[in-house]
């Protein structure tokens, strides 16, 4: 057998999906990846066959053009893909692009696929660099596996077990090693793996995620120092900019997250959602030519986007609100609502229009709807996130709604006791309304019968009874329906139960409940699924 066979074996095991919009250049990559060893090539011809190609069919290679003619373009067609599960870390993904301006450099690398080739492309740089990817991920195949079923501790096993044997894909593993550790909220594990890794050099994505352990330990300037130094050494690594204009944001400094984000979209204009976030910046300090430009960048953006954007459509209706212009305001959110279907898009859109209705003069439709709002978004038999309903509040308070943005703010401060940073834009928000004392005692009543009840139970769990640590639990959940730790606790307690007295269809619907509701609160949550997983092996086992 020759080298050039025997070098290109890998890639038969391997289907492969080109993405190419010109028929000519279709067919030339086509025959390139043929000569270089593919077993089967399946092409598209825009976003939209290549997104039911992938949505119908798992496949180890993707070659996508990043211009893909009118409709989504390779970009927006990665963000897809990774958002619905349809590639794992596993799957290559090389972009290719036509053009080597630095803008466009760095749009091809956004979404940080596996490669970029700029055209032309030759046969002995194709073969060169597939097979270098697909044998560095061929290493990841079972982590993949792992991760894609959301089986968090298996994925470490083996990672640990690549680096044990000593793999040649060490830098991939040690990352999804030390983003599997944060995951599972063992946080001093990943901060070693991210230390061990900058010990040998300035990796931009170790530096990232030792700020993001810093961030989590409140270790706010260190943090804040790291960001900037890999902003300033990494220019082009763009995910540090978002880190760094979120804390900047959180830490009130408007004026440098708006400086940040307008480098970041210098350096790559399309993203929508660094758009929309400047948007949002500029807004908040009445810098209102710069807002207007990115919120009408952003929804050009998101035109052809799977992935939900609700901010540039949120914002350009507040400013046509403010500008006296309601009608401009209401299109705008019913075009959003029309096109994302989720339960906090559509919430934030009557959101909005609460605002525009009060703008309008009609204060009892105004007060009608801001009522249904409440209603909708303190409905504890539905998922939907903390910071929706702690924003929608917000929009109460500007559109004068006072009772019924206190209503909303109790609901989530009761269900967020152990969530800092939500309560501090809480108590900001009951400070505005005149009742920062009583958010404060809400805050501590809600500690305080949450740690009650922890405390009772693992004290009737250690004195062997279960049944009276389950009842409290169940009275703390029933209290506080809408947070994670309380619902995880109660059904860890239920299990107990479950395995001690046997069976039950009731209390195993109240676990399956409890666990369904805090991963629709906290999508990737370990615990959760760990949970779920040893309840799904006890009541596979024989009765």
């Amino acid at each position: 057998m020759n080298n050039w066979t025997a070098a290109a074996d890998p890639l038969r095991s391997s289907d492969v999906l080109l993405v190419e919009d010109f028929e000519a250049m279709r067919s030339e990559l086509k025959g390139l990846l043929l000569r270089c060893g593919a077993r089967r090539v399946d092409t598209a011809r825009d976003g939209r066959e290549a997104t039911a190609m992938l949505s119908a069919k798992s496949y180890g290679i993707v070659m996508c053009d990043y211009n893909l003619g009118d409709g989504k373009n390779g970009q927006q067609l990665l963000e897809e893909a990774r958002l619905k599960n349809w590639i794992g870390p596993a799957t290559v993904w090389l972009m290719i692009t036509a053009e080597k301006t630095s803008i466009m450099v760095s749009a091809a690398a956004e979404e940080a696929p596996d490669d970029y080739l700029l055209k032309p492309i030759t046969e002995s740089m194709l073969q060169s660099r597939l097979l270098k990817l697909v044998e560095r991920k061929a290493a990841l195949a079972g982590i993949a596996v792992a991760m894609k079923a959301q089986d968090w501790r298996r994925a470490l096993q083996l990672c640990n077990e690549q680096i044990a044997s000593g793999t040649k894909s060490l830098a991939e593993v040690l990352r999804l090693q030390a983003q599997l550790y944060q995951l599972l909220d063992e946080w001093p594990q990943a901060q070693a793996v991210y230390e061990s890794v900058l010990q040998r050099g300035p990796v931009p994505w170790a530096r990232l995620g030792l700020a993001q352990v810093y961030l989590h330990a409140q270790d706010l300037p260190r943090a804040q120092a790291l960001l900037q130094e890999t902003v300033r050494e990494h220019p082009q690594y763009l995910e540090a900019y978002d880190e760094l204009a979120a804390l900047l944001s959180a830490q009130g400094q408007g004026e440098q997250q708006v400086a940040l984000l307008e480098r970041a979209v210098r350096l790559s204009p399309n993203s929508a959602r660094r758009q929309s976030a400047l948007g949002v910046a500029a807004l908040a300090r009445d810098q209102r030519d710069i807002a207007a430009h990115a919120f009408s960048r952003a929804l050009k953006l998101t035109e052809h986007s799977a992935i939900e954007n609700v901010e540039p459509f949120l914002g350009m209706a507040r400013m046509h609100t403010e500008a006296g212009n309601p009608a401009e305001a209401h299109k705008l959110v019913a075009t959003m609502a029309q096109r994302y279907g989720s339960r906090d898009a559509q919430l934030l859109a009557k959101a909005e229009q609460v605002r525009a209705l009060q703008a309008q003069g009609d204060k009892a439709a105004a007060a009608k709807l801001a009522t249904e709002l409440v209603a909708l978004s303190a409905d504890e038999t539905s998922p939907g996130a903390a910071d929706t309903a702690a924003r929608i509040a917000e929009t109460l308070i500007e559109a004068q709604q006072a009772d019924a943005a206190t209503r909303l703010l109790q609901h989530v401060t009761r269900n967020n006791y152990d969530n800092e940073r939500l309560l501090q834009r809480t108590q900001l928000a009951f400070e505005r309304l005149g009742q920062g004392a009583a958010g404060s005692e809400l805050v501590t009543a809600a500690r305080r019968e949450a740690t009650n009840a922890m405390k009772d139970s693992m004290r009737l769990m250690a004195e062997g009874d279960s049944q009276a640590a389950l009842e409290g639990l169940r009275s703390a959940r029933i209290s506080m329906p809408r947070n994670a730790r309380v619902l995880l606790n109660f059904a860890a307690v239920a299990l107990t139960v479950l395995q001690r007295h046997g069976r039950s269809p009731t209390l195993e619907a109240e676990m399956r409940q409890s666990i369904a509701t805090a991963r629709a609160l906290k999508p990737g949550d370990a615990r959760a699924a760990e949970l779920q997983q040893q309840l799904e092996r006890w009541t596979a086992e024989p009765a």
